[in-house]
């Protein structure tokens, strides 16, 4: 709809009191983009006076650098055919539409002094003195700009961050295993985010006896993963105590040393393990379990065997002491330590039978090492999970005892 400022101009106050009051930049300009009214809004955006704007163009009035360092008016610069500003206000004269918002990055001088401005503009044809012209309104975003760019940088700070402490977290996982006969292990981790909750690890406590954990810290991110590395810090601690006076810790000992160690009160979290020693000389167990998804037995002719002895998750003080359990591993047959997560994606995420598909693979895998069973676990997750993310940490580690 056009717009007769003839009409409004019967009143020249009514006009001069309706632009000064909108908080936008507002003007009025030829085809030339020479600029014949404006308000005070727009003095104030660039800082201008109103005597040294009139009936000059938009680049010298606003303190375009394109026309300041040229000095030259708008159309006359190498830039002015790039000029988005020049192309859209003169698209609005040809086509007689209003233009919706458009965008400009841009440096102006103002106080003689260059500055980027980040301005959204929109305009329309209006009838000014008996001639077409271009009504534009400018909006000053660039305090909106700069906060954007400030949070992306503060984005990319912390994902940077993260990615470091993703690293930090994938080398405390156990790259350097005991070298035995007796057993062969394997495992897979894939945080949900770059750090995760899920730890794990295995020890050789001396020449009859490994111990292996599985952990997994409820929530995700920074916070879990610090809980995660200070749990295994202080299971190192323990490890490192019992092998020096040469008898290991049991894995009642552990959870009770956890329990003790990092009640909910002081971390304001709890987590979940399995603990279990493997004699690997006679394939004698000793596990314990608080709140975990049960350790598994993948027995060499393909049944799989729950070790469903459990006690309450560490952090809770809902049980002391926790106990100990006992079972007896065959040549052949393998442990499988995993958290939730896994569960949880194998298969519809929270459907009934995703255990079951789960453990199907582990019994289509019952003559496979340790590393094709854990490629195996993992295909078969990513295949069943598609392109979408997990949303919480997956973890699983496998250790086959190849006896004596």
């Amino acid at each position: 709809m056009k717009i007769d400022i003839e009409t409004l101009r019967s009143s020249n106050e009514f006009l001069n009191i309706l632009l000064d009051n909108i908080e936008s930049a507002v003007f009025i300009a030829d085809e030339h983009l020479t600029i014949y009214q404006f308000n005070d809004s727009f003095l104030s955006l660039f800082s201008r006076k109103s005597s040294s704007i009139v009936d000059i163009t938009f680049g010298p009035a606003s303190g375009c650098i394109n026309s300041i360092r040229k000095n030259k008016p708008c159309g006359e610069t190498s830039a002015c055919a790039n000029c988005i500003l020049k192309r859209s206000l003169l698209d609005t004269l040809v086509d007689e539409t209003p233009n919706g918002k458009k965008y400009l990055e841009r440096i102006f001088y103002i106080d003689g002094i260059p500055q980027k401005k980040y301005l959204e503009f929109t305009s329309r044809q209006i009838k000014f003195h008996g001639r077409k012209m271009i009504l534009v309104f400018v909006y000053d975003i660039t305090q909106i700009e700069q906060s954007k760019i400030q949070l992306k940088e503060k984005q990319s700070q912390i994902d940077l961050d993260l990615e470091k402490a993703g690293e930090i977290q994938n080398s405390l996982l156990p790259k350097h295993l005991p070298d035995l006969p007796e057993i062969k292990v394997a495992w897979a981790f894939e945080p949900c985010l770059n750090i995760g909750g899920d730890i794990f690890h295995l020890y050789k406590e001396n020449n009859d006896w490994v111990s292996m954990y599985m952990l997994d810290v409820c929530g995700h991110g920074v916070a879990a993963a610090l809980i995660a590395v200070t749990a295994k810090q202080y299971l190192d601690h323990l490890y490192m105590k019992g092998f020096s006076r040469n008898r290991p810790h049991q894995p009642a000992e552990v959870l009770n040393a956890l329990e003790i160690e990092f009640p909910f009160e002081r971390f304001d979290c709890y987590f979940t393990i399995a603990y279990i020693q493997l004699n690997i000389k006679t394939g004698k167990i000793l596990y314990g379990c608080a709140g975990h998804v049960p350790p598994l037995i993948l027995m060499n002719q393909g049944t799989v065997k729950e070790l469903d002895q459990h006690g309450p998750i560490i952090g809770l003080g809902l049980e002391s002491p926790l106990k100990q359990y006992e079972a007896q591993l065959n040549r052949g047959d393998k442990i499988i330590l995993y958290t939730d997560g896994l569960i949880d994606y194998y298969g519809e995420k929270g459907a009934l039978e995703n255990k079951n598909n789960f453990y199907s693979v582990l019994t289509q895998s019952k003559n496979k090492s340790s590393q094709k069973l854990v490629k195996k676990v993992m295909d078969g997750l990513k295949k069943l999970r598609g392109l979408s993310a997990p949303d919480d940490d997956i973890s699983i580690l496998s250790v086959e005892y190849r006896g004596k």
